[in-house]
């Protein structure tokens, strides 16, 4: 049983019910960097006096727990962090139980403390590199769902297929207005010819682009149009100016439409 408690890689140490260690291992006197000599019939609170806020706590946390154990007479297990004498916090899975004698009456309290720090640790990381890819796939996914396309100079065209709900819509929002930045565009052209439905609040997300496209100096083209389209437009028409969104059957006669207009532009410029 010795060479057992010796060569455990867990801490182990036995206190009485009044909080002193009676029984510590080799594990033990490593994390308090004490010989066990310093450590036997001594407190949590004489060994880690209140130094530092921290170590008062921890203390005071493990003197509360050990109490709850005797009073409870049942074992409890719990990860908690400690601080050893270096000052570095490492985390443990710990199991506490009640010690009995013959009679049943609880004598002291057993803790068992498995380091799992790196363990821990390499979670997290696993977990923030999972974060990361699934960003970036949700990144990558949005690009692909958003595209926008240089079609010619001053012109670009985002061609948009399957369901937009309100998130896509914001994504459709965001990456029309950056592109029409960087790429200085004139016209952008709203392809709707794949989405599947088209209700009032899209056409309300279709207008709101439209008025922020032209806000910076671009005019929106929206092409696929359909008759539930044409309704859902007209349905909204008493709350946007729809004038600042220009409609077209197909996305050739919407190309056709933004080219022409750039065209008459620079034959109408000095």
């Amino acid at each position: 049983i010795y060479a057992v408690l010796e060569n455990s890689s867990s801490v182990i140490c036995v206190k009485d019910t009044l909080g002193r260690y009676i029984l510590i291992n080799r594990r033990a006197e490593q994390l308090f960097k004490r010989p066990r000599v310093e450590i036997l019939g001594r407190s949590d609170a004489e060994l880690f006096p209140a130094q530092s806020p921290e170590s008062a706590e921890s203390a005071e946390s493990a003197t509360q727990r050990d109490r709850a154990v005797v009073s409870r007479g049942e074992p409890e297990d719990y990860e908690e962090q400690v601080r050893d004498a270096d000052g570095t916090v490492r985390d443990f899975l710990t199991t506490k139980f009640p010690l009995t004698d013959a009679s049943g009456a609880v004598t002291g309290v057993c803790g068992i403390s498995t380091e799992i720090t790196e363990r821990k640790r390499a979670a997290e990381e696993r977990a923030a590199l999972q974060q990361q890819v699934i960003e970036a796939q949700r990144a990558a996914l949005r690009e692909l769902s958003t595209p926008l396309i240089p079609l010619a100079e001053g012109v670009v065209v985002m061609p948009l297929v399957g369901t937009i709900d309100r998130g896509r819509a914001q994504q459709i929002l965001e990456t029309l207005l950056e592109g029409v930045a960087q790429l200085r565009a004139r016209a952008a052209i709203l392809d709707i010819t794949g989405v599947r439905t088209v209700d009032e609040q899209v056409a309300h997300a279709l207008v709101q682009a439209a008025h922020a496209v032209r806000l910076l100096g671009a005019t929106v083209i929206l092409t696929g149009i359909r008759a539930e389209v044409a309704q859902a437009l007209v349905r909204i028409g008493g709350d946007f100016r729809l004038g600042e969104l220009v409609t077209r059957a197909t996305l050739q006669s919407g190309i056709a439409y933004a080219i022409g207009q750039l065209r008459a532009g620079a034959a109408a410029a000095p």
